[in-house]
Order: C-alpha cells, then structure tokens, then sequence
C-alpha cells in the first residue's frame, strides 16, 4: 500500500508539472501572457519542481537535471523582470 501511496504522489505531481508547462506556453503562444508576466514564471518554477521531483523519484536522472535547470531560469527570469518593474517605479 505504501508503494502505491507514493507512485500516485510523485506521479500526481508530475502530470501537474507538465499541464503547468504546457498551460503556460499556450497562453503565452495565445498572448495571453507575456513572456515577463509573473504567472508564467510562477507556472514553470512550480511546474519545473513538480516535474524534478517526479523525476527523481523515478530516478531518470537527466530529465530531473533539465527540469531544475528549467525551474531555475524561470526564477532568475521572474527576479529579472520584477527587478527591471521595480527599478521603473
């Protein structure tokens, strides 16, 4: 039962990893966002950590590389944009 527990956790965390990405690139390709807005950073932080953390549990190692790469850029791009936002007010 354990096992099964945390298969549904960390796959669970997964699929909200990748509709996170995959929702936030739509609505920017929809001009929604904008690729400076700070829901879209949001979404692929959170999207990039969900997505590692899944990974990691099932020790594909690469993807989990990539996708904390990923969740990293997408916060130096959120600090950047609010840096930029801030310094003009």
């Amino acid at each position: 039962m354990h096992q099964f527990v945390m298969d549904l956790i960390f796959n669970t965390l997964g699929w909200i990893g990748a509709l996170l990405f995959l929702f936030s690139y739509f609505l920017l390709i929809t001009k929604k966002w904008l690729a400076t807005s700070f829901a879209f950073h949001l979404c692929n932080i959170i999207g990039g950590i969900f997505l590692s953390m899944s990974t990691f549990y099932d020790a594909s190692y690469p993807a989990t590389f990539v996708n904390l790469v990923w969740a990293l850029i997408a916060a130096y791009g959120m600090y950047n944009d609010q840096y930029k936002k801030n310094k003009l007010d």
